[in-house]
Protein backbone atom coordinates (compact mmCIF):
# COMPACT_ATOMS: atom_id res chain seq x y z
CA UNK A 1 0.00 0.00 0.00
CA UNK A 2 0.94 3.88 -0.85
CA UNK A 3 1.30 5.91 2.54
CA UNK A 4 0.42 9.69 1.51
CA UNK A 5 3.72 10.32 3.49
CA UNK A 6 7.36 9.42 2.50
CA UNK A 7 9.89 7.06 4.47
CA UNK A 8 11.55 9.96 6.53
CA UNK A 9 8.15 11.04 7.56
CA UNK A 10 7.48 7.66 8.73
CA UNK A 11 10.85 7.47 10.28
CA UNK A 12 10.87 10.51 11.95
CA UNK A 13 6.78 9.51 13.70
CA UNK A 14 8.66 5.92 14.80
CA UNK A 15 11.63 7.62 16.36
CA UNK A 16 8.80 9.96 18.37
CA UNK A 17 7.18 6.70 19.50
CA UNK A 18 10.36 4.79 20.26
CA UNK A 19 9.16 2.26 17.73
CA UNK A 20 12.27 -0.40 16.72
CA UNK A 21 11.90 -1.00 12.78
CA UNK A 22 10.36 -4.22 13.65
CA UNK A 23 7.48 -2.04 15.37
CA UNK A 24 7.52 0.13 12.82
CA UNK A 25 6.69 -1.96 10.22
CA UNK A 26 4.23 -4.10 12.14
CA UNK A 27 2.68 -0.49 12.66
CA UNK A 28 1.94 -0.25 9.16
CA UNK A 29 1.02 -3.81 8.41
CA UNK A 30 -1.87 -3.48 11.12
CA UNK A 31 -2.92 0.22 9.33
CA UNK A 32 -3.15 -1.48 6.02
CA UNK A 33 -4.63 -5.16 7.57
CA UNK A 34 -7.22 -2.36 9.27
CA UNK A 35 -7.84 -0.65 5.77
CA UNK A 36 -8.35 -3.60 4.27
CA UNK A 37 -11.05 -5.05 6.64
CA UNK A 38 -13.06 -1.55 5.81
CA UNK A 39 -12.33 -1.79 2.01
CA UNK A 40 -14.29 -6.01 2.26
CA UNK A 41 -17.05 -4.10 4.32
CA UNK A 42 -17.03 -1.21 2.36
CA UNK A 43 -21.07 0.46 1.12
CA UNK A 44 -22.56 -1.02 -2.41
CA UNK A 45 -21.87 2.62 -3.30
CA UNK A 46 -18.31 2.11 -3.61
CA UNK A 47 -18.26 -2.06 -4.72
CA UNK A 48 -16.90 -0.98 -8.20
CA UNK A 49 -13.66 1.23 -6.79
CA UNK A 50 -10.39 -1.00 -6.34
CA UNK A 51 -8.56 -0.48 -2.81
CA UNK A 52 -6.05 1.05 -4.38
CA UNK A 53 -8.44 3.60 -5.76
CA UNK A 54 -10.06 4.18 -2.36
CA UNK A 55 -7.41 4.39 -0.28
CA UNK A 56 -5.52 6.92 -2.87
CA UNK A 57 -6.58 9.79 -1.37
CA UNK A 58 -5.85 8.84 2.56
CA UNK A 59 -5.23 12.23 4.23
CA UNK A 60 -2.00 12.65 5.98
CA UNK A 61 -3.80 13.66 8.94
CA UNK A 62 -5.65 10.50 9.25
CA UNK A 63 -2.79 8.24 8.82
CA UNK A 64 -0.91 10.20 11.56
CA UNK A 65 -3.56 9.08 13.86
CA UNK A 66 -3.78 5.74 13.51
CA UNK A 67 0.27 5.65 13.38
CA UNK A 68 -0.05 7.24 16.59
CA UNK A 69 -2.79 5.18 18.26
CA UNK A 70 -1.22 2.02 16.69
CA UNK A 71 2.13 2.76 17.47
CA UNK A 72 1.47 3.50 20.92
CA UNK A 73 -0.06 -0.01 21.29
CA UNK A 74 2.80 -1.62 19.73
CA UNK A 75 5.08 0.42 21.80
CA UNK A 76 3.39 -0.64 24.73
CA UNK A 77 1.02 1.89 25.89
CA UNK A 78 -2.59 0.72 25.25
CA UNK A 79 -4.18 3.07 27.34
CA UNK A 80 -2.85 5.81 25.49
CA UNK A 81 -3.80 4.71 22.32
CA UNK A 82 -7.51 4.45 23.40
CA UNK A 83 -7.41 7.79 24.94
CA UNK A 84 -6.21 9.37 21.25
CA UNK A 85 -8.94 7.06 19.91
CA UNK A 86 -11.57 8.27 22.17
CA UNK A 87 -10.16 11.91 21.27
CA UNK A 88 -10.16 11.58 17.95
CA UNK A 89 -13.50 10.16 17.60
CA UNK A 90 -15.03 12.88 20.02
CA UNK A 91 -13.32 15.76 17.62
CA UNK A 92 -15.06 14.15 14.77
CA UNK A 93 -18.25 14.56 16.12
CA UNK A 94 -17.72 18.45 17.33
CA UNK A 95 -16.50 19.51 13.69
CA UNK A 96 -20.07 17.23 12.43
CA UNK A 97 -21.99 19.33 14.67
CA UNK A 98 -20.46 22.65 14.68
CA UNK A 99 -21.41 22.86 11.16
Amino acid sequence: MKFPVDDETLSAWSALLGLSDEQKTATLEDIEKTLRTGYTYRPLALRHLSFEELTADMDVDELALMFLATGLRHAGHPEAAHAVEVRGLVAQFQARTDN
